[in-house]
């Protein structure tokens, strides 16, 4: 009889600490961007934009889900009359991961009237909560009662993240004890191998998001160090994998079966990553190990040059190709979150490293350079935006038509949920930074920002001084209430073909991934690298070429003309179409790679993607078989654009068979 792979062993000491949100916040383009996003864009204005989704639907208070609640409107275009029991939920998502980010945004910006409104919202969600603890969106009669389709567990998970967010960032007690007594209230009405919340006779999307309540009983260990938080999500996860459900990817004897790919909702694939994790840590058991490891080695093969995952918006078995597969912006927020998750956990600085490529190419190639709105479904090399998948297709009889492929500040005609998560995403960067280890601190992700915090109970400051990712040097300030002694620790990029480190009166030594100064700091101390780049010529899994500098992914940027398809009733917000006429046919030619430069342009530091800071200049062969110089530019500069080029054809006469 085979092993349990449920079995709980021994937990597993995860490698680093979070710091408490809000004691990393950025500065340079970071903030200017969230500053734009937050007090004159979608992620500020999304309330004005779809008040019926986020503001007249009260579905945490007094617009419950109950019995007579039979439909809801949402403005999307769906015919699939199967699929409508899930949008009943569909309200608490969109409100509560859009108040996530605003909540996070709004601490991170230091903005004192939109902090003023969270604190209603919050206080607004704290007076819904019922006196057993509550803090969800369905009446006494159908909470924790479903045989079907529900959002239970995961509209609790969207926001309960919010108020812990909110609570590490002001310490009140009240929202801490409030998220302790949902959670406790939801652990008794599904206590562990006494309950199924996961077997129902149909599922859909909210039961699949469900798994992710993982995300709030793991924060909440890490949090309280109870250890009953933890063990819950073991028992999740081992639920879940037991019953017949519509997003199978993560299920154990799927991730474990070496002959299984990737078939479901891209959004779930990835944030269900999470969940896995969270399993293995809490148990300790080498089977779910082994099953993260093979779940792991599945993901490479479905991630475009970007980083972007697969998810337009089914994985459907594919793997990641330029030009064929798009991606989700919501996929591109939880992948993320997931790399973050590994990354604190593991300690393995591999997952720094794709979080950051993830962020400056899948995640800003996505987002409009100039206006305040993004693309619900992106593909790496985008020849048009205007809504299908290409300008030529048609919508089948019966088929839903794709819309999803253009640039707009809500997507509502398919559904609030990416630019909610696009408000998410850098929030959730940013906090990633810096992690605490058991002997000092690391420089995980990289960016100006500052961290203020304390170490051995002294108040300590570093401020990061950078224009990265446009520029590779970096300064880190520090700042303290008297002299400590400690560990700086600062990852070594994978791109980095060396660093050059200084630190008066001390060396940085290598220990694997990490650069570590081990001294006594005072205020006054800075610690400068540089870190060197090189132009890399990189094939994809069809072995076309791409370039890179650094962590950022460059592509030849094409000439688009634009067709404003909708007016939103918010002055200056729009969705947005784009369509060329310019040839997009160049190949690339490996003996000119090397002469490939990069230059770095005066930095805006208020937009530097709007104003391309950083360029690669060579050149490629058009189609008349001629050499031509091409300029490139970073992913996120661009609306369309080539990334991947075939290699030039060989002459005729020197084909080989």
């Amino acid at each position: 009889m085979s092993e349990n792979p449920f079995k709980l062993i021994n937990t597993v000491a995860q490698k680093y600490e979070w710091l408490a949100f809000g004691h990393i916040k950025p500065k340079g383009w970071v903030l200017e961007q969230m500053q734009r996003d937050l007090t004159d864009g979608f992620l500020g204005k999304l309330d004005e934009l779809v008040p019926e989704l986020t503001k007249e639907d009260d579905i945490y208070g007094q617009n419950r889900l109950s019995k007579n609640v039979k439909s809801k409107d949402l403005g999307n275009k769906s015919e699939d009359k199967k699929w409508e029991v899930q949008y009943l939920w569909w309200n608490s998502e969109t409100q509560s991961n859009w108040r996530d980010g605003y909540i996070r945004a709004a601490v991170l910006t230091s903005n004192q009237a939109i902090l003023e409104k969270v604190q209603k919202y919050v206080e607004h969600i704290l007076s819904c909560q019922d006196p057993d603890g509550y803090l969800g969106i369905y009446d006494r009669e159908l909470r924790y009662n479903f045989d079907n389709e529900n959002g239970e567990l995961w509209a609790q998970a969207c926001l309960l993240r919010g108020l812990l967010a909110y609570y590490e960032a002001t310490q009140e007690q009240k929202v801490l004890n409030a998220v302790v007594k949902a959670v406790r209230v939801t652990m008794q009405a599904y206590p562990p191998h006494a309950s199924n919340p996961f077997g129902v006779k149909a599922s859909f999307a909210g039961v699949g998001h469900g798994l992710i309540f993982t995300d709030v009983v793991d924060r909440l260990y890490q949090l309280t160090k109870e250890k009953v938080y933890l063990e819950y999500s073991l028992w999740l996860y081992e639920n879940y994998s037991q019953n017949t459900l519509s997003e199978q990817d993560i299920q154990y004897k799927n991730a474990i079966n070496p002959a299984y790919k990737f078939k479901g909702h891209g959004v779930h694939t990835y944030e269900h990553i999470r969940a896995l994790v969270t399993a293995y840590y809490a148990s300790g058991n080498p089977s779910l190990k082994k099953a993260l490891g093979d779940y792991l080695t599945k993901l490479e093969k479905c991630i475009t040059p970007s980083g972007g995952p697969v998810g337009d918006e089914w994985v459907a078995e594919r793997y990641g190709d330029a030009t064929e597969t798009g991606y989700e912006y919501c996929s591109i927020h939880e992948l993320l979150d997931s790399y973050t998750h590994l990354l604190q956990k593991t300690g393995d600085m591999q997952w720094a490293d794709k979080a950051e490529w993830l962020l400056f190419n899948a995640a800003q190639g996505a987002r409009h350079p100039q206006e305040s709105c993004i693309a619900y479904l992106k593909t790496d090399n985008s020849y048009a935006m205007v809504g299908k998948f290409r300008p030529g297709d048609v919508c089948q009889e019966g088929e839903v038509e794709q819309v999803r492929y253009k640039y707009s500040p809500t997507h509502q005609d398919a559904a609030v949920c990416c630019n909610p998560n696009a408000g998410r995403i850098y929030p959730y960067y940013v906090k990633s930074m810096w992690l605490r280890s058991q002997t000092g601190l690391v420089a995980a992700l990289y960016g100006a920002s500052v961290l203020d915090t304390e170490i051995n109970g002294i108040s300590l400051k570093i401020e990061q001084k950078t224009n990265y990712p446009f520029e590779q040097q970096i300064a880190f300030e520090l700042t303290l209430d008297q002299p400590q002694t400690f560990e700086f620790c600062l990852r070594q990029p994978a791109w980095a073909t060396g660093a050059q480190i200084h630190i008066e009166g001390s060396k940085a030594t290598k220990q694997d991934q990490l650069w570590v100064i081990h001294k006594q700091w005072e205020t006054g101390d800075v610690v400068t690298v540089n870190f060197e780049a090189k132009v890399e010529v990189r094939q994809d899994q069809k072995q076309d070429c791409y370039l890179s500098y650094g962590s950022l992914l460059y592509a030849l940027p094409i000439k688009a003309e634009r067709t404003v398809h909708k007016s939103h009733p918010v002055e200056g917000f729009y969705d947005l179409y784009y369509t060329t006429n310019e040839n997009i046919n160049y190949y690339f030619d490996k003996t000119e790679a090397g002469k490939f430069e990069h230059q770095l342009q005066q930095v805006n530091t208020e937009n530097p993607w709007g104003d391309p800071a950083s360029l690669l200049k060579g050149k490629l062969w058009n189609t008349q078989g001629q050499l031509q110089e091409v300029t490139l530019w970073p992913l996120g500069s661009t609306i369309l654009r080539r990334v991947t080029f075939e290699p030039k054809p060989l002459p005729e006469g020197n084909q080989t068979s």
